[in-house]
């Protein structure tokens, strides 16, 4: 039975900056978690 190729769920363009934004984010919160990911969005709130 041959395996089929994942397919993305999302298509999301991610720009430079966009990127660099998410990279910096997860640096400075040390994301690891969702629920560092809520953490994070609450300090920026």
């Amino acid at each position: 039975m041959a395996r089929r190729e994942k397919q993305p769920v999302h298509k999301v363009v991610m720009t430079e900056g966009k990127r660099n934004i998410v990279h910096q984010l997860l640096e400075e919160y040390d994301i690891q978690t969702a629920e560092d990911i809520q953490e994070a969005l609450k300090d920026l709130l």
